[in-house]
């Protein structure tokens, strides 16, 4: 590569080629031999990382680099610079989110801010264009160093992506992206990317406006180059390239209405009500986000500078500041590295070197909601996969949930009709075994039963290769029976998918007592290439996730059976942050299979786990929930769309209760719903059952929607205190028994002081 130090420049510009290249994370090349114009690039390319982010030392780095460029420009040896990365898949992954939690004031993150922005500021204003050529992942502070740039190019690549996903760690852009996008594509474009974190392909993008070109990802340096040189005279000139976006998401005058400063009044409300839908206020990032729009926009149209551009970031800074500070902020980025320790896991203890196996090919035993659900994963992830089911009848179940889960993202502009016949295409619906002998794990989701389960399982070891791995897609039942039945017990695991398949993020999976390292890692990085967040789980009754639920859904039928009315009960939990109520999960999950397994916990722990008697009265009465049009609640509508649910008066007569309004408060009911759970969740730990407190946080979040904001269910005792919480549950015990007993390692932990974050 012709380097800035080799390219036969003078001793003052080999000078000026040492200080710029003294940052191995910047390498500078002068491209002008091969397009005939003073075009440089810049490659960014951080040493000892498998991605670019925007920590301390770059930031320094930045500082040193762009008063070289100022100097160079002024001396007229660059015509045009493109910015591009040296990592695959990853342009910049946005800033060191180090530096956020780092911040303990306001203040702190509000300078953070305004270095951040003294940079790019200074980057926006070189006395040259810069093209941002993007083939990979530009999020966060990656996407504002683009918006700071001239102009911005995508590659088709998949892994091309650009967005603002800072909402999601509590805070607002705070690089200048609250300022700079909604110049660029509109105030309502703007606002749907931030409040919804929002990553655009290269091609949306285009579409958008956001992007000048997106161009075929085959030999995209060197295209990118090529647009550079024939855009050259229009990127000096300051001319708009890119597409004129549709204003608040529409063309015309129309569109030209609702970003005039009578409409953006609409536009903020529209938003404003649309956050307050999704969160009811819990998360304040998306509110301060509009907030900051809403005070800085001056309208669609060119670049701010100089006063007006100052005037507008240090609004963007205090907002950032105000928010990076709160507990809210420091538990989503807690948030994200659990998540983080996932990705760099493999599922099995530390030491061991078991490798798990490559999964080139798979197969699912069952075509039900679980099944198809199963074997759509698989395809979207682009692995062909078997479903085998007993009849015709079943196998056209199967396919057309699959079918139909496919059809969803066609409709959302997800994927085109062409994209969508090549995934369906994978799945082979079969009423037999041809073709399993080639799989690389198969993965069971018949009928909750176990003697026919164990039948299934024996049989299908005589279809399979002898290191095909198995695992079982089972709620409750115990992995380490199951195992019994097989010859190979050692390749057998469970894997626990929640429904719906496609929407909930967590896998239990499940480590029974012959389970091998290469099984649990199999399975374990199977979960994860299928876009899940697996947590290994020792097989033990209800598992993790299903054993802190149910003495959570049994609490509030006692409340309900006691009078409590269901609006209250509700009510109460969705304000604490739940993405639904109790009983309304009860209807979703099934009032007959919450009975199930809570009488199978109940077999196996004793009277802690008494079931209330409300689920085998209901469903008694034919009312199984969602699935049957009533349960708790009434449901309406189309079965295959979205039903409209009701309160029905109904229920208490088969309780024989009296609905009594505010008999209990809400405090009360928050206590009696979550206290269990903690409770069950130290024995857990005790046990084995996970290993740590942030995998118990991880799961409930992502397997029952546990409030995000609050940090997870045992951060969130972490708040209250041991001890307040032992206390707590003496108090109840008094009055209903056991359910409130405290767990002896929960008492240990009070005694001491502890936490369960240590």
């Amino acid at each position: 590569m012709e380097t800035f130090e080799t390219a036969g420049k003078s001793p003052v510009a080999q000078q000026k080629a040492h200080a710029v290249t003294s940052s191995s994370a910047f390498k500078l090349e002068d491209r002008s031999s091969r397009w005939g114009i003073k075009l440089w690039s810049l490659t960014f390319d951080l040493p000892g990382e498998k991605v670019n982010k925007l920590g301390d030392a770059v930031l320094s780095d930045m500082e040193t680099l762009l008063g070289r460029l100022e100097e160079m420009g002024k001396q007229g040896e660059i015509e045009v610079l493109v910015l591009r990365s040296g990592k695959p898949k990853i342009f910049i992954a946005g800033a060191d989110i180090k530096l956020i939690q780092a911040c303990n004031t306001p203040e702190d993150a509000e300078a953070l801010c305004n270095r951040g922005h003294r940079l790019l500021n200074r980057w926006e204003d070189l006395p040259f264009p810069t093209v941002a050529a993007v083939n990979g992942a530009a999020l966060g502070g990656g996407c504002e160093m683009c918006l700071a740039s001239t102009a911005i190019v995508m590659s088709t690549d998949s892994s091309a992506k650009i967005g603002l996903p800072e909402t999601q760690l509590g805070v607002i852009p705070g690089l200048g992206g609250c300022v700079r996008l909604p110049r660029k594509v509109g105030i309502a474009n703007a606002l749907d990317m931030i409040l919804t974190a929002k990553q655009l392909n290269g091609e949306r993008a285009f579409k958008m406006g956001l992007a000048e070109a997106c161009l075929q990802k085959e030999n995209f340096d060197e295209s990118a180059e090529a647009w550079t040189k024939a855009n050259l005279k229009r990127l000096k000139s300051g001319e708009r390239i890119a597409r004129e976006p549709k204003l608040g998401g529409m063309g015309g005058t129309m569109g030209k209405i609702l970003e005039s400063g009578l409409g953006r009044g609409v536009v903020y409300g529209k938003a404003r009500d649309g956050v307050m839908a999704k969160t009811r206020g819990q998360y304040p990032a998306p509110m301060e986000a509009i907030d900051v729009l809403r005070k800085t926009a001056s309208g669609f149209g060119p670049k701010l500078k100089g006063g007006a551009r100052d005037s507008a970031l240090a609004v963007e800074a205090k907002a950032f500041g105000k928010l990076a500070a709160t507990e809210i902020s420091k538990n989503l980025i807690g948030l994200f590295y659990m998540m983080e320790e996932v990705k760099k896991s493999n599922g099995v203890p530390a030491g061991s070197t078991a490798k798990p196996r490559e999964v080139r090919t798979g197969a699912v035993l069952g075509a039900g909601v679980m099944g198809g659900g199963i074997a759509q994963l698989f395809a979207d992830k682009g692995i062909p996969a078997r479903m085998k089911d007993i009849t015709n009848a079943a196998l056209e179940t199967g396919m057309k949930a699959v079918t139909g889960l496919f059809s969803k993202k066609v409709k959302r502009k997800r994927l085109t009709r062409r994209e969508m016949l090549q995934k369906v295409n994978l799945v082979a619906p079969t009423l037999d075994f041809q073709g399993f002998r080639s799989t690389d794990i198969v993965v069971e989701a018949i009928v909750e039963k176990m003697d026919i389960k164990k039948k299934v399982l024996a049989d299908l070891e005589n279809h399979v290769a002898d290191d095909c791995v198995i695992a079982t897609n089972t709620s409750s039942l115990s992995v380490s029976e199951m195992q019994k039945a097989l010859s190979k017990p050692e390749r057998f695991a469970g894997m626990h998918f929640f429904n719906p398949v496609h929407l909930m993020p967590l896998v239990e999976v499940i480590r029974g007592e012959k389970s091998s390292d290469e099984a649990v890692s199999t399975v374990f990085e199977l979960s994860k290439r299928l876009g899940k967040q697996p947590i290994v789980v020792k097989d033990a009754p209800g598992f993790l996730v299903n054993r802190l639920l149910l003495p959570y859904m049994n609490e509030s039928t006692y409340l309900l059976m006691e009078g409590v009315p269901v609006e209250e009960i509700d009510s109460a939990i969705l304000e604490f942050g739940m993405p639904m109520g109790p009983l309304e999960l009860i209807d979703e999950v099934g009032v007959d299979v919450g009975e199930k397994v809570l009488h199978i916990l109940h077999e196996a722990f004793g009277e802690r786990m008494v079931p209330a008697p409300i689920a085998a009265k209901v469903a008694g009465s034919g009312r199984l929930g969602k699935k049957s049009g009533k349960g708790v609640y009434k449901y309406e509508g189309n079965p295959g769309g979205k039903l409209s649910k009701s309160l029905d008066p109904e229920v208490y007569k088969i309780l024989g209760v009296t609905p009594k309004k505010g008999s209990v408060s809400k405090a009360e009911i928050v206590e009696r719903c979550l206290l269990p759970m903690i409770n069950e969740a130290s024995r857990c730990l005790d046990e084995k059952v996970v290993g740590t407190a942030w995998e118990t946080d991880l799961a409930m979040i992502m397997g029952t929607g546990f409030p995000p904001f609050r940090g997870g269910l045992l951060k969130y005792a972490d708040t209250l205190g041991a001890k307040a919480i032992v206390d707590s549950l003496r108090k109840y015990e008094s009055r209903f028994g056991a359910r409130f007993t405290p767990a002896p390692p929960l008492v240990k932990l009070a005694e001491r002081g502890g936490k369960f974050h240590s």
